[in-house]
């Protein structure tokens, strides 16, 4: 019998007859109550049907059922307006048996819970981690469990953060005293010591927060200038209703055997809700599948990879899917060719946009048949910014892949040479002129392009017309092929990429054929032209489902700036706030709590600081004590101090700080007894050589404009020109 309800009675009487003695069973009208299921479902659907149908959307901790409608209908009893009058107020965690008199079921005696006293201590991440992978379902199960696990987990890392932010600081203040042992062991100094820090910087370890995603950002940016251009942007929805794997494990773990081709929506929507901690570390095994057995393997499906960059967003209907981005060795780069021909056969080697032949290929056939094909009443993500299709579906025909530039508002001659209409174009965009208001010839010329080619549009977009090629649709709409391209160049805004395509093709997303088969659900694989454009486009997906949140936490810190309270309290502010509004769907919760990853990436990144006056981490209390009181040697060593005290032998003298930071690791406890860890001098710890996978990506911090060339400079010396050991 479990402990805490041991003296508790249930009135089973009145419990049932509460209930309504008819309950509707109109399978219709439950389908009409539920949310858009998933993008992937059947393209052939209209958009109102799609939403009809039951999905993963409802798996969310902010979308409970009415709770004040719930509230009312239990509005026989009497309400006591302050049972806790004259009590001392307990925190959420030290309430004792708090998880087993939360979760009944779960716990059936109250025993073996978080807070129990044991012979070797869990944190709260092993213990859900225990709890959530084990053979018994009971937690994976339940969702509320799910939700409550990631709290505590979260909660707990922000209180373990919050204590290590408290410890950094800069070594010099702002009136020029230098940081002594006494300012850090008086409570009062350090409070004013720290007012000036970043308030969310404490939640960078807490993934999937702002502060995380920023810094993700930064990493992310520093790639791109250092490894140069990606080649390929790709990204792979989940499709769980398309993999009977996936729902056949699920109905395994519960000791069942079902017929994946035997059920219905429903029963697969079901199923998927019924555990999405499998649910969602099968899709993980699948990305690390995806990548590892393909795409990183000797068949070079794509070419070969040098590099790549990865990161999971969760859609509102709570399914994971991917955004990467893959830098291929030998590839073209496009820009740096007098002829795109180099480019564009690249192009056609590993993305089509093909149907293919269902007699030759009928397991392709009907991949891209249910997963590839826009839907033609478009969906509601379509039509945001008031337009009819804002992915460009249909897409327009060609009889073969071209590169389009961007018409300058300057060349009213539409006869020019094409030659010199992209160098003009190319000097254009190199100009930046994309502020510059539209010339009169230039606003003309795409009018009347969209005018002619809205007529083509109308055809293709017609299910009940078909033609044959390319010739005869321009035929019916009275155009040659050379005034076809040149409107479609007219509407170029800037440099497109537009594939291959057939008139029947209109509606057939790109893909690879290798990785499609193998993904077996909706992928998108575009090559990238300009690498700025690639990264602002990568970093609107990294922060999109924190933007709001981002706006909301910025309110908040404005607010408690204006009450004057301490770091730690607004800090801890900041996390209340942050684990009140916000949505986390059921797999997403699973990632975040299990520590499945939300990113992955070819190499680390190491952040260098060069700041005269950079922020670093003061050492524990307990080692201040023994330190003099005026002394400033209070600051634990970081990259720069161990570079300067790197060992005294050749392999060492010549390295500069950036070839350090990106070839050596610093390393601790055990590995620093390692055959292969090498001592500082000093005793600024233990080095190793970086043996797994390529060197560190670097990064250091960008500076204002008007102080750009002293830090820039500084910085530049600092990193590449190699300094004398001690």
């Amino acid at each position: 019998m479990h402990s805490e309800y041991k003296d508790v009675s249930i009135d089973q009487g009145a419990t049932f007859n509460s209930l309504p003695d008819d309950l509707p069973c109109n399978e219709e009208q439950t389908q009409q109550d539920n949310g858009d299921a998933s993008e992937q479902a059947d393209q052939s659907q209209s958009p109102e049907k799609d939403e009809l149908r039951p999905g993963l959307v409802l798996d969310s901790c902010m979308q409970p059922p009415d709770i004040a409608q719930e509230a009312l209908s239990y509005g026989d009893g009497i309400f006591s307006v302050a049972p806790a009058q004259g009590n001392k107020p307990v925190g959420f965690f030290a309430i004792p048996k708090l998880e087993a008199m939360a979760f009944p079921v779960q716990f059936p005696t109250g025993q073996n819970t978080l807070d129990e006293v044991r012979e070797k201590k869990l944190s709260p991440s092993k213990y859900f981690n225990a709890r959530l992978f084990c053979v018994d379902t009971r937690f994976a199960s339940d969702q509320s469990y799910l939700f409550f696990a990631q709290f505590v987990t979260e909660t707990h890392m922000a209180t373990n953060s919050m204590s290590i932010q408290m410890r950094k600081g800069k070594p010099i203040t702002r009136d020029g005293r230098k940081i002594s042992s006494k300012m850090l062991q008086d409570k009062q100094e350090v409070e004013k010591l720290i007012t000036n820090k970043d308030a969310t910087r404490f939640m960078q370890p807490l993934r999937g927060t702002p502060a995380y995603w920023e810094k993700t950002l930064k990493d992310l940016n520093a790639m791109v200038r250092q490894l140069g251009k990606p080649t390929f942007f790709l990204t792979f929805s989940a499709a769980e209703m398309r993999w009977p794997e996936v729902i056949e494990a699920v109905k395994a773990q519960q000791g069942e055997q079902v017929d994946f081709s035997q059920l219905d929506w429903n029963a697969k929507c079901d199923i998927l809700r019924s555990n999405p901690v499998t649910v969602m570390r099968l899709f993980e095994k699948r990305v690390d599948a995806l990548m590892t057995d393909l795409i990183l393997s000797p068949a070079h499906p794509i070419g070969e990879v040098e590099d790549y960059f990865y990161r999971v967003e969760f859609q509102a209907r709570g399914s994971p899917h991917i955004h990467l981005l893959v830098w291929i060795k030998d590839a073209p780069e496009f820009g740096d060719l007098q002829d795109d021909s180099v480019v564009i056969k690249f192009i056609d080697q590993y993305i089509t946009c093909q149907m293919p032949d269902p007699n030759a290929d009928p397991e392709l056939h009907k991949i891209v048949s249910e997963v590839q094909l826009h839907s033609r009443n478009h969906s509601k993500s379509c039509k945001k910014g008031n337009v009819m299709c804002r992915f460009g579906f249909p897409k327009l025909p060609m009889d073969k892949t071209i590169l389009t530039y961007p018409t300058p508002d300057d060349d009213d001659d539409d006869d020019n040479d094409n030659n010199d209409q992209q160098q003009s174009a190319q000097k254009n965009r190199r100009k930046g002129k994309k502020g510059k208001r539209k010339s009169r010839a230039l606003r003309l010329r795409q009018n009347e392009a969209k005018d002619k080619l809205q007529t083509l549009r109308n055809y293709i977009s017609d299910p009940n017309v078909s033609f044959n090629n390319l010739s005869e649709l321009l035929e019916k709409c009275n155009l040659t092929y050379e005034e076809y391209k040149k409107h479609v160049t007219n509407l170029t805004m800037s440099n497109v990429i537009v594939l291959k395509r057939h008139p029947k093709e209109c509606w057939v997303n790109g893909y690879n054929p290798d990785l499609l088969r193998a993904w077996n659900a909706n992928m998108d694989i575009q090559f990238v032209l300009d690498e700025y454009s690639c990264l602002m486009y990568m970093m609107s997906y990294v922060s999109k489902p924190e933007h709001e949140m981002t706006e909301f936490l910025n309110d908040v810190i404005r607010d408690v700036k204006k009450t004057n309270v301490n770091e730690k309290d607004e800090m801890k502010q900041i996390m209340q706030a942050y684990a009140k509004h916000r949505e986390v769907s059921a797999q997403e919760a699973v990632a975040r709590t299990c520590s499945l990853p939300l990113k992955k990436c070819s190499r680390n990144v190491v952040f260098i600081p060069t700041d005269d006056n950079a922020v670093k981490m003061s050492l524990p209390m307990s080692r201040l004590k023994d330190i003099s009181p005026d002394s400033d040697q209070v600051w634990m060593s970081g990259i720069v101090e161990k570079y300067a005290d790197r060992p005294r032998k050749p392999e060492y003298e010549c390295l500069c700080l950036a070839d350090f930071a990106s070839r050596y690791r610093a390393v601790y406890g055990q590995q620093s007894k390692g055959k292969n860890a090498v001592p500082l001098l000093n005793d600024k710890g233990y080095i190793q050589k970086r043996t797994v996978g390529k060197p560190a990506i670097i990064r250091f911090a960008a500076f204002l404009r008007r102080e750009k060339s002293r830090k820039v400079l500084r910085a530049t010396t600092q990193t590449v020109l190699s300094t004398q050991i001690k």
